[in-house]
């Protein structure tokens, strides 16, 4: 029964001080927005400047470490105060570590509230497989927070494919629906 019950006690230490751990850092590596930030695209002086006088339409924020339970209020707090502000709303991938479906769920939170309030959620740079071996496109798939429907959000492999896809937008060079227009 010792070894047992030190054994629980280490696993609970564990989890504690992985929580404790990441609740301390930030999921949120930074945020700016397009007109801060540009596409490798090659645009015309002209267009550099719509794209500086518009592109505060657009928020990107980089998000990183491990989204979980302990981490999802902490990153609401950052992403509902953008809501409706903006056109466009990119959340870049690329250094999440892991997560788990509360944080899953909160994403689809924040897509139907971004929907609600007429902004665009755009997700980049998805990591095929994480750190845990989850492929987490087909995670985000499963948890119904990527859905077919492309007029509730937009999905790109890289964080410069969104911004030129939103830049593309701000300039107005494609007037198509969104509901057409095929993933990139």
């Amino acid at each position: 029964i010792g070894l047992i019950a030190a054994s629980g006690t280490g696993v609970a230490l564990a989890i504690l001080l992985f929580v404790r751990e990441q609740l301390g850092g930030a999921v949120v590596r930074r945020k700016l927005y397009v007109n801060e930030t540009s596409s490798t695209w090659k645009r015309t002086e002209s267009e550099l400047s719509i794209i500086e006088k518009r592109g505060d339409q657009a928020v990107i924020f980089e998000l990183q470490g491990s989204l979980f339970f302990g981490t999802s209020q902490q990153l609401y707090s950052q992403l509902e105060p953008e809501f409706g502000k903006r056109h466009y709303m990119i959340l870049d991938l690329r250094r999440v570590q892991s997560m788990d479906v509360t944080a899953a769920h909160l994403l689809g939170i924040v897509r139907d509230g971004l929907q609600e309030k007429g902004t665009l959620l755009i997700l980049s740079g998805i990591p095929e497989m994480l750190p845990n071996g989850r492929n987490l496109r087909e995670f985000l798939e499963q948890t119904a927070v990527i859905i077919p429907d492309k007029s509730l959000m937009r999905v790109f492999p890289t964080l410069d494919n969104a911004i030129e896809w939103v830049e593309d937008r701000l300039l107005g060079e494609r007037d198509a629906p969104m509901a057409v227009l095929e993933e990139e």
